[in-house]
């Protein structure tokens, strides 16, 4: 009984000699990252951030194709399925009314007369 407790005791002992030697030496190396070097700071100073202020054309205005999300909503073969696909077109409807096309905005787009006619009775029906 006492030798397990002589050498539970001896273990402890040693266990807390070694963790705070392991703490000191973590304190300094952490010490040495947290330090910041004035040329390394001025040499990125010229870089620019991610978030940056949109310019605006003469008009004060962002470019509305852009915004709206451009031609990407009418390539070809998205036109071509929702002519096939009753459910890709009502989903694809929902785009174009989401980017804010009025069904003039659509017919502008030179669509066929078809896609044209059942978006209109889907803005009548969806707002």
């Amino acid at each position: 009984m006492r030798l397990s407790s002589t050498t539970l005791g001896v273990l402890v002992a040693v266990l807390l000699a070694s963790g705070t030697a392991v703490s000191k030496a973590d304190q300094t190396s952490v010490s040495n990252v947290n330090v910041v070097h004035s040329s390394l700071v001025l040499a990125d100073e010229d870089k620019r951030f991610l978030r940056s202020h949109h310019t605006t054309d003469g008009e004060g205005e962002h470019d509305k194709e852009e915004r709206k999300g451009g031609d990407k909503l009418f390539y070809a073969l998205k036109i071509q399925k929702m002519q096939t696909d009753p459910l890709y077109r009502f989903h694809r409807f929902g785009k174009w009314k989401t980017a804010g096309y009025s069904t003039k905005d659509v017919e502008k787009k030179n669509i066929p007369k078809e896609l044209y006619r059942l978006y209109k009775a889907y803005r009548r029906m969806h707002g």
